[in-house]
């Protein structure tokens, strides 16, 4: 039986399909030009200015690329035109000599080079491809870009409070997906995934994100369900500033500035960012402080507050070479997380880039990059804002002081066919814990844990026709993780997993294979295969937690995830039309799961009988995507999106597996945009349905979720230097949860947070 919110979402692809068959009727004067403006991995780009001149007179007709990269126009007089292509970030590009003849419909298609200056490196390796421009970012009520990251198809939040939303991808959570800042790797330090990589980036420093889904990425270690790459923003030739003026309803000031300075040589950039709001309300009016044990008047402080400063510079040496250096400095202070039962009182980040990048100009070798990278999170957590630190001697009854850092180097080397490359990193992650219900006595909740890595990896591209292409890879890494066995406390892991390990060692291979292929037609195929392996965490081997009731233990006899991935899409494009679909099924092997341990062996004070702990499973994700974009008349266009997936896992009563269903798993999700844009304003409405998630693990205590409906609208004008973006989100002020409100022990709250009720934001961008 078909639940009322499925119906819905069904409704909504029959509102498509039959306008689709109406502008299928819909004719216009004169010559119709269409196309798509694409970055060099085939993505399109929303927000592109896209100008044609006509050559005997010089007037410019002027419009802006919509969804998907889309644009079309009709109605020009006859004649030579020019096709110009301007955006930032990229070179502008000129398509001669276009002649235009009544009658004669024309499709051109323009793909964009990053500028020279500009170039960044290429982590992600061939796979089903997507991207979230910075402008497409900024037209939203998103406080941070992992919930900005939600306007694409197959990716989720969760939501933990006013910011820091981490993300899923296709079902996987961000522990299984990697999550980079400009092929940087970067950690959170909070045992509870409080502050997710994408967190650790501001909006004004994004360029882009680049999307790669499934197990095709053997570029970058451990992307077993995908990989997210945040791409940082670069100077533009000449002197530009640009000052940002965010505000919205629960008291959120946003303003930002940059500024960069560029020649043929050299160039420069410089910016700072600060977020504060207060803690938002849900459409009954109640603050996320109301629904948890906050403390009385914490309602009425800043539920964040984080500044973040940048600079970056970029230098050529000699023709062709290109050196880059960055440096990024966040501090994040006073962030509720209704979600858990701690705060952060800080969450400091530093991350610094260097990479140095040779494109020799003839012979065999393509390009040759260098990067090497640090980044560093300390981390401060208490309870002292809620009921629970009353009575105790010190301003918290439990507080965790945390710190990880990332140390790496990649070296590419890259022909027309192949590329050759070595990555090597070292992640530290330390946690110290202390309860005050247990004397403030230190628990190293994560010992000094360091994995280190190693691997090596090969890509090949054959052009087997001109419309036929294969692509395939492999990768090799050893990787070696130990906790600091003074520290580490092995008699929790010998009660509950019978062992005392300290360190473990791990070798496997990767690899992936993929065939594409495009019709004159306009259709497009494509189909993949991919594996990818993700060694356990510190927290996931060795996190351990003497508690009041239940303790918490890592298993240090886990194996590696593996995952065996098969990817299949099918698009076709007309002048009017562009459609996507995908499928997807993962098996995953050894899948990293949650599950109660009873007490095996009992120790000297040891009181507790029972554990939260993890074990290896076997697990399925699938399901699939689909995507169709309309323009139904000039500059106006209707997006339609629908996503799927469902996760299963084996029902073993003896081991605690009560349930077939994985727990945090996405509902049916639908998701159409009506977008107006002329290149001066823009209008756009903006409808998400999500039917009931009922298929949950009851073993974890896992609640179903109601679905919904909501409506957005955004609009905005570009007034020649100035910018002016609005909206309100949640127009009718529903009351509504999203799915993956649920979090497991230790310190989870028990509180399942809702979102934000109707809400406005305002956006105003000077640019010099």
């Amino acid at each position: 039986m078909i639940h009322r919110k499925s119906l819905r979402i069904l409704v909504q692809l029959s509102l498509i399909a039959a306008v689709f068959l109406l502008t299928q009727t819909y004719s216009v004067a004169g010559t119709l030009i269409s196309g798509r403006i694409l970055s060099p991995d085939r993505c399109g780009i929303q927000g592109v200015n896209v100008m044609f001149i006509e050559k005997a007179s010089g007037n410019t007709t002027r419009l802006i690329s919509g969804l998907g990269g889309t644009y079309r126009i009709s109605g020009l007089p006859e004649g030579m035109y020019d096709l110009r292509i301007e955006t930032s970030g990229f070179d502008p590009e000129v398509v001669p000599d276009i002649e235009l003849v009544d009658g004669n419909n024309r499709e051109i298609d323009v793909t964009l080079s990053y500028s020279a200056i500009q170039e960044v490196v290429t982590v992600i390796g061939e796979a089903p491809r997507g991207a979230l421009q910075a402008n497409e970012a900024r037209e939203s009520a998103a406080r941070d870009v992992g919930e900005a990251l939600t306007r694409v198809n197959g990716i989720w939040k969760v939501r933990r409070g006013g910011i820091a939303n981490d993300v899923v991808l296709r079902g996987f959570a961000s522990k299984d997906v990697n999550v980079l800042i400009d092929g940087q790797r970067v950690y959170g330090a909070c045992p509870n995934h409080m502050d997710p990589t994408a967190f650790h980036v501001d909006f004004s420093e994004v360029d882009r994100v680049e999307i790669a889904k499934g197990p095709f990425d053997i570029r970058n270690q451990g992307s077993m369900g995908g990989v997210l790459n945040v791409v940082t923003r670069n100077s533009e030739q000449g002197f530009h500033a640009a000052t940002v003026l965010t505000g919205g309803t629960y008291g959120f000031i946003n303003p930002s500035a940059t500024i960069s300075y560029a020649r043929s040589r050299f160039s420069v950039l410089g910016g700072f960012s600060y977020r504060r709001s207060l803690p938002y309300a849900d459409s009954s009016g109640n603050r996320f402080t109301e629904y948890t044990n906050y403390r009385v008047g914490t309602g009425d402080r800043e539920s964040f507050r984080v500044g973040t400063g940048w600079t970056k510079l970029s230098f050529n040496p000699r023709s062709n070479h290109l050196l880059q250096a960055s440096y990024t400095r966040q501090e994040a202070d006073q962030v509720l997380y209704p979600y858990l039962m701690m705060d952060a009182v800080y969450d400091d980040t530093d991350r610094i880039n260097l990479s140095y990048q040779i494109a020799p100009s003839s012979g065999l070798w393509k390009s040759f990059r260098l990067q090497t990278y640090f980044s560093q999170v300390s981390h401060w957590m208490t309870d002292a804002f809620r009921l629970s630190s009353l009575n105790f001697p010190r301003d918290y009854s439990m507080g965790t002081d945390a710190a990880t850092s990332a140390l790496g180097i990649k070296f590419e080397a890259e022909t027309t066919r192949w590329t050759l490359g070595l990555e090597a990193y070292n992640r530290g992650w330390r946690a110290e814990t202390q309860l005050g219900g247990m004397g403030y006595r230190i628990q190293y909740s994560i010992p000094d844990v360091n994995t280190s890595s190693i691997g090596v990896f090969a890509d090949h591209r054959w052009d087997l026709t001109d419309r036929l292409r294969l692509a395939a890879g492999a990768r090799l890494d050893y990787i070696r993780t130990a906790a600091d066995s003074s520290q580490a406390n092995t008699n929790l892991y010998f009660a509950y997993n019978e062992t005392r390990s300290t360190e473990s060692s791990d070798v496997f291979p990767s690899g992936h294979a993929q065939l594409s292929y495009v019709m004159p037609s306009g259709w497009a195929f494509q189909l993949g295969v991919g594996h990818i392996v993700r060694v356990p965490d510190a927290r996931e081997r060795y996190f351990a937690l003497q508690r009041m009731g239940a303790d918490w233990v890592g298993n240090p006899d886990l194996n590696p995830s593996r995952n065996t991935g098969l990817d299949g899409s099918i698009s076709y494009r007309t002048s009017r039309l562009f459609l996507s679909t995908s499928f997807y099924y993962n098996d995953i092997q050894n899948y990293v799961y949650v599950r109660n341990r009873q007490l095996i062996n009992p120790i000297a004070g040891l009181k507790n009988v029972k554990a939260r702990s993890y074990e290896n499973i076997d697990a399925t994700i699938y399901g699939s995507e689909f995507q169709v974009t309309v323009a139904l008349v000039e500059n106006m266009s209707l997006s339609t999106s629908l996503s799927y997936v469902r996760g299963t896992q084996p029902i073993i009563p003896e081991q605690g597996l009560m349930s077939g269903n994985l727990a945090e798993i996405p509902p049916l999700t639908s998701r159409s945009v009506l977008r107006y844009d002329n290149g001066l304003l823009w209008i756009e409405v903006e409808g998400i349905v999500t039917g009931d998630q009922n298929r949950v693990d009851v073993s974890l205590l896992e609640q179903p979720t109601p679905g919904h409906e909501i409506a957005n609208l955004r609009f905005g004008v570009d007034l020649k230097g100035i910018g002016l973006w609005a909206g309100v989100n949640n127009m009718f002020n529903q009351l509504f949860m999203e799915h993956l409100s649920y979090q497991r022990d230790p310190f989870r709250s028990g509180i399942r947070v809702f979102e934000p009720g109707r809400n406005l934001f305002i956006n105003i961008d000077f640019k010099y």
